[in-house]
C-alpha cells in the first residue's frame, strides 16, 4: 500500500513537472523568436521552473534548439524537453505580452493550464499591425534613409516605391520557403533596377542614393545588435550563428546589388554606388526628421506596442542628435555610436516603465538609424571586387555595431545595478536583461 502510494504521488509529480517544462518552453520560444536574446530567454526559463516549484533546473539555447532539463527529486530521473526554433521574425507587440506574462507568472504563479490559454491567446491573436501597414513601415524606413544620406524628392520617392516592392517580393518569396540568401539577393537586385528608372527620368538626381537606401532598409532587421549581445553575454554559440546569418543576409545583397548592376551596364546604364552623407550640426534638424521617419516605419514594421511610439521617436531623435554631436566633438564613428547607444541606452531602462515595455524594444527601435548598414556592404563589396581597403569598412562596421551594442547593454548594467534588481539566476549569467519587464527596487524577492 506504502509503495503504491509512493508511486502514485512520483507519477503526479512527474505529470506536473512535465506540464511546467512544457509550458516554460513555449513562454521561452515565442520571446527568442520574437527577437529576445539567448540570455533573456535562458534566464526566464530559470526564473519560471523556480517559480513553480521546481529545483535544479538547467537551461540552455543554441541557434536554432532550446532544452530544459529538470532531475526529478522523487526518482532521480532526468527529464529533458528539447524544441527546434522553427522561426524567427521580429514582433514585439508579442514580445512585449509574453514577457508581461512571464513576469506576472514569477510574481504570483498561475495555474499552468490557465498559463497556456493565456499564452494560447498571445500567440493566435490577430497582428497588431495589418500586413499592408508593416509594409508601408519598411518603406518608410529606406524613405527615410534616403533623406538620411541627402537624397532629394525624386530619389525619396523612388526609395519609397523600392522598399515598398522589396516587401512585397520578399515576402512573396518567404511564403514559398525560398530561403533567405537568395530572398537578399532578389531583394539586392532592385535597388539598381529602380536606380536606372530614376536617372531615365530625372537626370540630375543622384540614382545610386536609392539603392543606399534600399540596402539600409533591407539591414535594417538584420541580428547584428542580437549577434553582440548573445556574444558579449556570454552565449558565443548563437551570438556566431547570428553574426554568420547577418553576414550572408550582406553577402546575398552584394551579389543582387552587383548582379543587377552589371546587367544593367550591358544596356548602358552605368551605375555607381557611391554614397558620401554630409553629417554636421548644420543639417541636423533634417536628420532629426530623418531618425523620426526611420524609427516610425520600423515600429510600423516590427509592431512596437502602440504606448512606446512616442517614446521611441523621441529617442531615435535623441540617438541622432547625441551621434552627431559627438562626430562633431571628434569622437569618430565608432566613439560616437557607443555615447548615443549609452545616452539612448540609460533613458530606455527609465521610460521602459513609465510605457510597460521591455528595454530591449525600445533600444533597438531607437538606435536603427544608427545602424552600419552601408558601411557593412560597402566593405563587402569592394572585397567581392578585389579592393583590400573593403577589410577597412568591415573592421569600422563591426567596430559601429559593437558600439551600439555594448553600450546599450553597458547602459543596463548601470542601471540595474543602481536600482538592485533581485535576480534569482545562476552564477553563469554576464549580461543585463533586455527583454523582460525588470522590476526595480531591492525591497522583493520574487522579482526577476
Amino acid at each position: 500500500m506504502s509503495f503504491s502510494k509512493t508511486t502514485a504521488i512520483s507519477l503526479d509529480h512527474s505529470g506536473y513537472t512535465r506540464a511546467v517544462l512544457d509550458l516554460t518552453m513555449r513562454l521561452a520560444e515565442v520571446i527568442f523568436t520574437a527577437g529576445a536574446g539567448a540570455e533573456d530567454a535562458t534566464a526566464a526559463m530559470i526564473a519560471l521552473t523556480r517559480a513553480y516549484g521546481l529545483k535544479g533546473t538547467d537551461a540552455n539555447i543554441t541557434h536554432t534548439t532550446i532544452t530544459l532539463t529538470q532531475e526529478d527529486a522523487l526518482t532521480h530521473e532526468s527529464i529533458i524537453r528539447s524544441r527546434n526554433v522553427k522561426y524567427r521574425t521580429l514582433d514585439y507587440s508579442k514580445l512585449t505580452a509574453t514577457s508581461e506574462l512571464i513576469a506576472d507568472i514569477i510574481e504570483k504563479p498561475i495555474e499552468v493550464a490557465e498559463a497556456r490559454k493565456i499564452l494560447a491567446t498571445i500567440v493566435s491573436s490577430k497582428p497588431q499591425v495589418p500586413k499592408q501597414w508593416r509594409r508601408i513601415g519598411w518603406s518608410l524606413v529606406g524613405a527615410g534613409a534616403a533623406v538620411l544620406i541627402g537624397a532629394g524628392p525624386t530619389v525619396i520617392i523612388a526609395a519609397f516605391v523600392a522598399t515598398w516592392i522589396i516587401d512585397w517580393i520578399t515576402s512573396v518569396l518567404d511564403h514559398r520557403q525560398v530561403p533567405l540568401f537568395y530572398q537578399t539577393v532578389v531583394g539586392g537586385a532592385i535597388g539598381p533596377i529602380i536606380a536606372a528608372i530614376v536617372r531615365l527620368i530625372d537626370p540630375t538626381a543622384n540614382p545610386s542614393l536609392v539603392v543606399v537606401a534600399t540596402i539600409i532598409m533591407l539591414l535594417a532587421g538584420v541580428t547584428t545588435f542580437g549577434a553582440v549581445h548573445d556574444t558579449l553575454s556570454g552565449f558565443y554559440l548563437t551570438g556566431t550563428a547570428r553574426m554568420v546569418e547577418a553576414l550572408l543576409i550582406t553577402a546575398g545583397l552584394v551579389t543582387g546589388v552587383s548582379g543587377s548592376a552589371l546587367f544593367l551596364a550591358r544596356f548602358g546604364l552605368l551605375l555607381e554606388i557611391d554614397s558620401n552623407p554630409i553629417v554636421t550640426l548644420a543639417v541636423l534638424p533634417v536628420l532629426l526628421v530623418a531618425a523620426i521617419v526611420i524609427v516610425i516605419g520600423f515600429a510600423l514594421a516590427v509592431q512596437v506596442p502602440w504606448r512606446a511610439f512616442w517614446v521611441v521617436c523621441v529617442l531615435g531623435a535623441l540617438a541622432e542628435f547625441l551621434f552627431v554631436a559627438a562626430l562633431a566633438g571628434g569622437f569618430g564613428l565608432v566613439g560616437s555610436s557607443a555615447a548615443s547607444a549609452l545616452g539612448v541606452g540609460l533613458l530606455a531602462a527609465v521610460t521602459a516603465r513609465i510605457v510597460r515595455t521591455p528595454p530591449l524594444v525600445i533600444m533597438v527601435t531607437a538606435l536603427v538609424p544608427l545602424v552600419p548598414g552601408l558601411t557593412l556592404f560597402r566593405g563587402l563589396l569592394m572585397l567581392s571586387e578585389g579592393d583590400i581597403n573593403g577589410l577597412l569598412s568591415l573592421l569600422t562596421a563591426a567596430g559601429i555595431a559593437m558600439a551600439l551594442a555594448a553600450g546599450a547593454l553597458l547602459s543596463q548594467y548601470i542601471v540595474q545595478i543602481v536600482w538592485g534588481p533581485a535576480r534569482r539566476l545562476q552564477r553563469r549569467f554576464v549580461g543585463p536583461l533586455m527583454a523582460l519587464p525588470v522590476r526595480l527596487g531591492r525591497d522583493s524577492t520574487k522579482r526577476i
